[in-house]
């Protein structure tokens, strides 16, 4: 492999941003709720409105930021969004030690803590769009789902060791990384505006283009389906295979992810992407109709966690690629489409496996989690001509071309 292959497109730095700023957010969720609670400030259920106001913002942010978001703007917004999360950050340590019992003012505060992470999301995925041809769109973004998976893995450690050593003072834990992901971004390549094929009116970056539709729509319901294990199986398994387990299975599909994924997507670099859809399914299904059973023990729980990181490696660059190509250049409408769906089903399947686990239905979740992946396999066979047309949008050429390893 060549030196210029080996780096991804773009250059490394993009995907360090990615993962510190991922860490921003990363550090502070997973013992949020718990330091709240900490505070004896709110009681047990306004503490998770509190959390909720903030996840809600950072998952379904993203298309409020469409039409604001000016192409050639993401480096700004990428290091303004890390200076409103470290304001925000401070914000609430002092409306802490104050004290202020506001709910309302703690849930703005958190609500934009989210908010401002949605946006530094926006606008990296656009900006990396932005850094390479359309040959390279799935290469580039398999390297944003490892940043990403990095972070995961890594942040929720971080943050169980900031919640231990720094007590009142923990939600301070973002601010470093949203220090060191701004700076770095001062080193990112400012995004470059594509350059329309054919003269005429720009088309509303608020419609959806023909074809996102469905696309959409299979993206919801693989989304359906992940979100059983990330979201809803910790609760579940929890009493069966104790915290340490499900933490190590946790920890097992971000490594796997951090160390396999150039492989896998090398690996399936001629596939077309209606079978990568279809496997991707029907890995994420299989696996996910597994975690039914934690009873089984952890061979079988890593049998299935293996398989929906499969899913996870093959379909996650797939729908960014296929959204960019639909979107005919309007890349921030086909990245905020994306993560606001992917947001809302993650958000809605976390609240109904958990209701299910509550009312002692718990295996039900993950058959519905199953279900959701079959039926995007059933949905792309019989619309296999349109995905794989998808695939073939021609998508505008730049104006200008930057070298993979450009950072100025």
């Amino acid at each position: 492999m060549s030196r210029e292959r080996a780096a991804p497109p773009g250059g490394w730095t993009i995907y360090a941003v990615r993962f510190l700023t991922y860490s921003t957010w990363g550090v502070l969720y997973p013992f949020f709720t718990v330091w709240l609670l900490d505070q004896d400030s709110f009681s047990t259920a306004d503490c998770g409105l509190i959390t909720g106001a903030a996840v809600l913002a950072n998952r379904l942010g993203s298309l409020a930021f469409v039409r604001v978001l000016p192409p050639g703007s993401e480096r700004a917004s990428i290091i303004g969004s890390q200076l409103v999360m470290a304001a925000a950050a401070g914000l609430m340590c002092a409306m802490a030690l104050l004290p202020v019992g506001s709910l309302i003012a703690w849930m703005l505060v958190s609500g934009i803590f989210g908010l401002a992470g949605s946006l530094a999301t926006l606008a990296q995925l656009t900006l990396i769009v932005h850094q390479f041809g359309p040959e390279e769109t799935r290469r580039a973004f398999s390297y944003e789902n490892v940043a990403l998976n990095a972070a995961g893995g890594l942040a929720p450690f971080v943050s169980s060791l900031a919640y231990a050593a720094t007590g009142r003072y923990y939600v301070l834990a973002p601010i470093g990384f949203a220090v060191l992901a701004g700076l770095l971004a001062t080193r990112l390549a400012t995004g470059r505006v594509p350059v329309r094929e054919t003269p005429g009116k720009a088309p509303d970056p608020a419609v959806l283009p023909r074809g996102m539709g469905a696309l959409l729509g299979v993206n919801f319901l693989t989304h359906i389906t992940y979100a059983q294990f990330y979201g809803v199986f910790a609760a579940y398994a929890s009493p069966s295979l104790g915290a340490r387990s499900v933490g190590l299975l946790f920890a097992f599909a971000s490594v796997a992810i951090v160390v396999t994924q150039a492989l896998v997507t090398r690996l399936c670099r001629e596939a077309r992407e209606p079978a990568l859809i279809v496997g991707a399914n029907l890995a994420l299904g299989a696996g996910t109709i597994l975690l039914v059973a934690p009873q089984g023990g952890m061979a079988l729980m890593l049998l299935a966690v293996l398989a929906i990181t499969i899913g996870e490696m093959l379909y996650g660059p797939v729908y960014q690629t296929l959204a960019v190509a639909v979107a005919g250049g309007r890349t921030s409408l086909a990245v905020g489409a994306l993560t606001f769906v992917w947001g809302l089903a993650e958000s809605l399947a976390v609240a109904a496996g958990l209701w299910l686990i509550g009312a002692g239905l718990g295996a039900a979740t993950f058959l519905i989690g199953g279900g959701a992946a079959l039926a995007v396999v059933v949905i792309v066979a019989v619309m296999h001509r349109s995905f794989a047309a998808m695939a073939n949008t021609p998508v505008p050429v730049p104006a200008a071309r930057r070298t993979a390893d450009s950072t100025s």
